[in-house]
């Protein structure tokens, strides 16, 4: 059973490691690398904020766009109602709101039309920005797990890590070590 614990950037700030007497650890390495680890915690951390406050507003934009149709559908259950009604009173009066009440029904079913088409692309987008962050937020998780265990494996051996840099456009190039470059002239 893995237990997964939740670190938050102070935890990461905190955190202290035991020094050794031979081929110990460079506590002002640590140090950095955990400050950029809760600096890059505290973004995901605000980004993610802003994105469930972005999901919040569209929910209740949805809420009242939901509301704004019920409130049509109930205009035109009454308009129905008021035509059926006159109806009975006047052949001649009956025809003329008659004509002029479908052709008030169809602007609102096509209003009503309308705003379901936008909602329903506005969900789609929502599921689509969805699935977007998950993944990069997946594939961040996983450069980061592979990070931990190149530095496990070195703490292991005693033995600088080999770090590839990744691909360029990637979210954690800036923690690869940087190489000097020697020119033989």
């Amino acid at each position: 059973m893995i237990r997964t614990m939740k670190l938050t950037p102070l935890d990461l700030q905190n955190k202290t490691f035991r020094t050794v007497r031979l081929g110990g650890i460079d506590a002002r390495e640590v140090d950095l690398f955990l400050d950029q680890a809760a600096g890059e915690m505290e973004e995901l951390v605000r980004k993610l904020h802003q994105q469930e406050e972005e999901l919040r507003h569209r929910a209740a934009r949805i809420a009242e766009y939901k509301e704004s149709e019920q409130l049509l559908q109930t205009t035109l259950t009454t308009a129905q109602k008021l035509v059926e009604e006159m109806k009975t009173q006047s052949r001649k009066e009956v025809e003329l709101v008659l004509a002029d009440a479908e052709l008030q029904a169809e602007k609102i079913i096509a209003n009503a039309q309308a705003k379901r088409t936008a909602l329903v692309s506005e969900i789609d987008e929502l599921r689509r920005a969805k699935t977007s962050f998950v993944s990069q937020l997946g594939s961040l998780v996983e450069t980061h797990r592979a990070m931990l265990e190149t530095h496990r494996a070195w703490d292991a051996q005693q033995d600088p890590p080999r770090v590839t840099v990744p691909a360029q456009g990637d979210n954690v190039s800036f923690l690869a070590p940087t190489t000097k470059r020697i020119d033989t002239k």
